[in-house]
């Protein structure tokens, strides 16, 4: 099997966060030998997926029809962004989600870009912020469809409660963690 991370747009999306995702995510997945590729299509945003009452969308709702989308065509890995509002039962509001792996040769991620923005804040964007944002999120979900859990320290696998909290994480494994992922990679071939 190919090990390739798909980007899939869910909803509208703007093109050029993707374009500058997948360039970051290529380069940090060099390594690995993991290639990224954005989906040409789009998978739309369903009434049945949204919580009238909190007025956002439930994530596990969303993330279960893009691991089926992405175990259906047979995927390596499968991104979802979104530009929606997202939340759990456990959590009003989330930047992603993401399953520890059943097996290690499919995971499913999705992250949300609504709340990396300064302006969801009614702040100044500031692009550069924001893509670094988009990024360790991206990454911190990937994380865990290669098997890493939370982690304590200065490391991307960090738990994010806010903004501030993505911001003081690097856009990049601690050295227990980057240990984890080459093995697990390493087992998959």
């Amino acid at each position: 099997m190919k090990k390739i991370i798909y980007i899939q747009r869910i909803g509208d999306v703007d093109p050029g966060i993707l374009i500058v995702l997948k360039k970051n995510l290529k380069r940090f997945f060099k390594k690995y030998n993991i290639k990224v590729v954005i989906l040409p299509d789009q998978l739309p945003i369903l009434d049945s997926e949204h919580d009238s009452e909190e007025r956002k969308y439930d994530a596990i709702q969303v993330k279960k029809r893009l691991v089926t989308h992405g175990k259906n065509k047979n995927y390596y890995r499968i991104l979802g962004v979104t530009n929606i509002d997202i939340l759990t039962k456990a959590s009003k509001f989330l930047y992603g989600v993401a399953d520890l792996p059943k097996n290690k040769s499919f995971g499913g991620a999705l992250i949300s870009v609504i709340r990396l923005r300064e302006e969801f804040y009614r702040l100044t964007e500031n692009s550069a912020i924001f893509e670094q944002r988009v990024l360790k999120e991206a990454i911190h979900e990937l994380g865990h469809t290669f098997g890493l859990k939370h982690c304590e320290n200065l490391c991307v696998m960090r738990a994010s409660n806010s903004l501030v909290d993505t911001d003081r994480k690097p856009p990049k494994f601690c050295e227990d963690c980057a240990y984890r992922i080459d093995i697990f990679i390493d087992n998959s071939e």
